[in-house]
C-alpha cells in the first residue's frame, strides 16, 4: 500500500507491508514536471528492519504504476552514488538505464558526491510484463 503526501511538484509515497501496514520504505518524486517535460526525480529508502525483504521492490512498482498510469509522466530519473550497488541493483531490475556519470552532483555529509544517472521511460515500463499489473 502506498500513500501520498505533499504539493504537486512533490509527492511522497509510503511504501507499508500488507499484512499489518508497518511503514517499510519511502519514495519521493520531486520537481514534477509536466507539460512538455513530464518527468520526475525519484529517491527512496527503505528502513532498516525491513532491507533486504523485496519490499522495496515491490513498493517501487506501485510507485512507477502512480507516476506513470496517475501523474502522466514520461520519464522517471534517478541519480545513484556508484557505491551503492543494491539500489543500482533495485533501478536495474525495474528496467531503468544507466545513461550517465555526473562528477560532484549532490552535496551529502559535507563533501560532494558523484552519482550515476539512471532513467525509465513511460514506453519502456510498458513493455515490460510487470506493469501490466
Amino acid at each position: 500500500m502506498l500513500a501520498r503526501c505533499r504539493g504537486p511538484a512533490f509527492k511522497t509515497l509510503f511504501a507499508c507491508r500488507r499484512e499489518d501496514d508497518a511503514l517499510v520504505g519511502v519514495f519521493d518524486l520531486s520537481q514534477i514536471f509536466h507539460g512538455i517535460m513530464q518527468s520526475a526525480y525519484l529517491g527512496y529508502y527503505a528502513l532498516a528492519p525491513y532491507a533486504r525483504r523485496g519490499y522495496m521492490r515491490d513498493g517501487l512498482e506501485l510507485m512507477l504504476r502512480y507516476a506513470f498510469r496517475t501523474l502522466h509522466l514520461h520519464r522517471v530519473e534517478s541519480n545513484i552514488q556508484p557505491a551503492n550497488r543494491r539500489s543500482i541493483a533495485l533501478v536495474r531490475r525495474a528496467g531503468f538505464a544507466r545513461e550517465g556519470y555526473s562528477r560532484r552532483y549532490l552535496k551529502i555529509d559535507g563533501r560532494w558526491r558523484d552519482h550515476e544517472r539512471w532513467a525509465l521511460l513511460f514506453e519502456d515500463w510498458r513493455a515490460r510484463p510487470s506493469s501490466r499489473r
